[in-house]
């Protein structure tokens, strides 16, 4: 009699504890589909919405079952977010340029939990506008940020190399040299840029009995304050411009003069203003216009015979320059 009784203790006691063990979720089976987004992000998304779409079923409970599928489109800098659960769709986009880049695959991944948290919650409804902003889950991405404000580095932040076309006008009397530019720019916060850049400028002018022959070779340093609104990034600074320049003078023939060359070091302080426009953060590729300023500190002469003057580096200068970027 007392065997079966302890056999049946044993069996209700069995039967509790594993009523009250809560079993492991079982592995999900859910899609993540990630279509036209740059190469990291893509990389990176699927591993990180599981871990979130996890989280929300383990910490708010699977108040309805788990999400079929979660599909993920970039377009220019918005995300489109489309989740299926029990047969219905429902989709939303967060605007990713004013998210600093380590922070846009997390937004993502929060933005996709919180869809499905509030399809589990409530009774399915209609798909909404691809359009539509998803305002809570930006507002968790922006509280999840250290810094304040993420916006500056929209345009450009990050270093860049840039080639281009050069034009300026130098020396007494002014002459239109032109020439190239190849400029290095790395940011050291969201507002300054530091740009290190090198230019090759060639150019002629005529006198009374001789052709000048005008080369130039100048190296530069700035230090740009700038701002971005959209995909524009507009800079403002100042800086420095040093070189050598080489003058040779051409005769004409039968006019008995003997031509010499000059070849000295110029320089003096310049201001320069920059626009850069980038189409999408994940193209690297910029275009950007440039001008700049600057007062010859150190002249260079050149003199006919000792004493007349034909062309000297000296006064204002002004320069224009038409460039194309890579970000790096």
């Amino acid at each position: 009699m007392r065997r079966p009784g302890a056999r049946a203790f044993g069996s209700v006691f069995l039967c509790a504890f594993g009523a009250g063990a809560q079993a492991p979720l079982p592995e999900s089976a859910l899609r993540v589909e990630v279509a036209n987004c740059a190469e990291g992000f893509a990389g990176r998304l699927p591993s990180l919405v599981k871990l979130e779409i996890d989280v929300l079923l383990r910490e708010r409970g699977p108040t309805r079952s788990p999400p079929e599928k979660i599909a993920v489109r970039c377009e220019e800098e918005k995300a489109h977010i489309e989740v299926t659960l029990d047969g219905s769709s429902r989709a939303s986009t967060i605007d990713l340029h004013q998210l600093a880049a380590e922070h846009r695959t997390r937004a993502v991944a929060l933005a996709a939990a919180e869809l499905v948290h509030s399809m589990a919650s409530g009774p399915p409804t209609a798909e909404a506008p691809a359009s539509a902003p998803a305002t809570p889950p930006v507002s968790r991405a922006q509280a999840d940020q250290q810094a304040p404000d993420s916006s500056p580095r929209r345009s450009s932040q990050g270093p860049a190399l840039f080639v281009g076309g050069l034009a300026e006008w130098r020396g007494n009397p002014a002459v239109l040299l032109i020439g190239g530019r190849v400029a290095f720019q790395y940011p050291l916060g969201n507002v300054v840029i530091l740009e290190l850049s090198i230019d090759a400028t060639f150019g002629g002018i005529p006198s009374r009995s001789a052709h000048v022959a005008i080369q130039n070779v100048s190296t530069a340093a700035h230090l740009y304050f700038g701002t971005t609104t959209g995909s524009v990034r507009w800079d403002v600074g100042p800086g420095a411009r040093f070189g050598w320049v080489h003058l040779a003078g051409q005769p004409e023939a039968g006019s008995g003069l003997e031509g010499h060359t000059v070849t000295a070091a110029w320089g003096g302080p310049e201001l320069r203003a920059r626009v850069a426009y980038r189409a999408s953060q994940l193209r690297p590729a910029l275009l950007a216009l440039q001008v700049g300023a600057g007062v010859v500190a150190l002249p260079v002469r050149g003199l006919l015979d000792g004493s007349e003057r034909i062309y000297a580096v000296e006064g204002v200068w002004m320069s224009a320059c038409a460039e194309v970027g890579l970000g790096l």
